[in-house]
């Protein structure tokens, strides 16, 4: 396995496998432990024996003293066999009178006084077999059954995560495979924060699909709808079943109302493309309101023979300008301005306005149209959605407007809301940040 960058230089050290490495971390946890508890005994215990020793030389110091007195240089020689491993050393009147050279530092040390006469014994504070040997080997005992507990209860904890792990895994494989209905059970474990956003990325993945589903089956409905118109009358002209030049007429009318909705449809799949894959989206200084009056002169002929007041910016305003992409505001402006033609019945009004908002531009299109329920205004930016099929299809509307207008603004940096109340109309704004720097 090669090193992440980022990880520490001693993590090379630690076990591969999550059971080698929670093993490590209980065992030196517990080791730890146990040193430190065999250091605090061995200190109490050290501390003990010292006293008890010193009490001990301080007894056999006291009875070296009356020998001393009462037998002399010889009688101190005589006791002292029965001291193996003890300094003595016996002063008179402060003169040394005996003494005893150590084979090594002497740690217990007690000095007594009887009259005239010192006594000074001095020995090692052993704590015996115990001490050296049991007590180090009781500990390395400790040690190996904890490294053994460590390793077992390592593999409790690892087997549960490489069965959550395996479970994660085996999702991702049907995912992969194209099962988007793949879910794997989340409970409380270390991993159920990535079963979780597992769950929700195959969640989102199957509703994608499903929209995309939606998508070409409506696609390939409205395709069919002129296509078929097309056929059938061009079939008519072409067998002669068309006999009169009224028929004729009618014929070649509708075939060229069919093609022009089939071209209008091709076109707003066309623009819907781009907004999908232009990522990368030329920008540079442009007027938006200027941009709102052209989208204005193009559309002011259909509104009008609708019957429909179409008003864009004043001549005379200042320019808006916003870091951005021309063509693409026009394209969303002219698709806003388009569906408000569409939605507003004779006698009503369209307008289209630029304006400064701190560090945005704000475009907002707003009618006097029939507007939009509010249960369909989560959904009006949706591939192929239509508030009103029969109306929208009938005006000539693809289901692609909104769709596009949301693809442009998300490539623009930008955003756009929406607010309508049904029978008095709908405003649609769409905020354009004016900085120099790249939105997105």
């Amino acid at each position: 396995m090669s090193e992440r960058q980022g990880d520490r230089p001693w993590s090379r050290f630690l076990p591969a496998s999550y059971r080698g490495r929670i093993a490590v971390a209980i065992a030196a946890a517990l080791v730890i432990a146990v040193v430190g508890t065999q250091l605090l005994l061995g200190l109490f215990v050290g501390t003990r024996v010292q006293r008890e020793v010193v009490q001990q030389l301080r007894q056999q110091g006291e009875e070296i003293a009356v020998v001393a007195r009462d037998q002399g240089y010889a009688g101190v020689a005589a006791a002292k066999r029965f001291l193996p491993g003890t300094r003595v050393v016996v002063r008179r009147d402060g003169q040394v009178v005996y003494w005893s050279d150590p084979v090594k530092v002497l740690e217990a040390r007690a000095v007594v006084t009887d009259g005239d006469i010192e006594v000074t014994l001095e020995r090692q504070a052993d704590a015996g077999v115990w001490g050296e040997w049991a007590i180090p080997l009781v500990v390395g005992g400790v040690i190996v059954i904890i490294g053994g507990v460590a390793w077992w209860l390592a593999g409790l904890a690892s087997r549960r995560l490489r069965r959550e792990a395996s479970a994660l895994a085996g999702q991702a494989e049907r995912v992969a495979g194209g099962d988007l209905d793949a879910r794997v059970e989340v409970d409380d474990g270390e991993l159920a924060r990535v079963a979780t956003s597992l769950n929700a990325m195959t969640e989102r993945l199957a509703d994608t699909d499903r929209r995309q589903r939606e998508f070409l089956a409506d696609v390939a409905h409205e395709l069919r709808t002129p296509i078929t118109a097309i056929d059938g009358f061009a079939s008519a002209l072409v067998d002669g079943a068309a006999r009169t030049d009224d028929d004729r007429r009618e014929a070649a009318e509708t075939i060229k109302e069919e093609s022009d909705r089939l071209c209008a449809l091709v076109g707003d799949l066309q623009a819907l493309t781009v907004a999908d894959l232009d990522g990368d989206v030329s920008r540079e200084p442009v007027d938006v309101a200027e941009c709102c009056r052209d989208v204005v002169r193009r559309l002011e002929r259909a509104a009008g023979e609708k019957g429909v007041l179409l008003r864009g910016p004043a001549d005379g305003q200042d320019p808006v300008v916003a870091q951005t992409n021309g063509p693409h505001v026009e394209t969303i402006v002219q698709n806003l301005a388009t569906n408000a033609v569409r939605a507003t019945a004779a006698g009503g009004t369209v307008r289209v306005t630029a304006s400064l908002a701190g560090d945005d531009a704000v475009i907002e299109v707003a009618d006097t149209g029939v507007g939009i329920p509010p249960e369909h205004l989560p959904r009006i930016f949706d591939r192929m959605y239509r508030v009103d099929s029969a109306r929208d299809r009938a005006s000539g509307g693809t289901g692609l407007g909104l769709a596009i207008v949301k693809g442009l603004t998300d490539a623009l940096g930008a955003r756009v809301e929406v607010q309508s109340t049904p029978g008095e109309g709908s405003t649609f704004r769409v905020v354009i940040p004016v900085g120099t720097e790249d939105p997105a």
